[in-house]
């Protein structure tokens, strides 16, 4: 797989990780289902650290981009 579509794949789940993090964040804080809220604390530990993953990922595949606008 080539760097471009690899990209893409991190991107597209990154994406769908935030948007995760943010949902199960807003559940948690807000206390809806009272009675999933351990499962849904776990999803949201767990995605937590696949986000960190895939972020750390997409800073590599754009660092070339990253260094030549902000490192110049």
């Amino acid at each position: 797989m080539n760097k471009a579509k690899a990209l893409k794949w991190v991107n597209l789940v990154l994406l769908i990780s935030a948007v995760v993090q943010v949902t199960t964040g807003l559940i948690l804080a807000l206390g809806w289902f009272p009675s999933a809220l351990g499962e849904i604390s776990k999803l949201h530990e767990h995605n937590g650290m696949l986000f960190i993953v895939l972020l750390f990922a997409h800073l590599f595949f754009n660092w070339g981009w990253i260094k030549s606008n902000f490192f110049k």
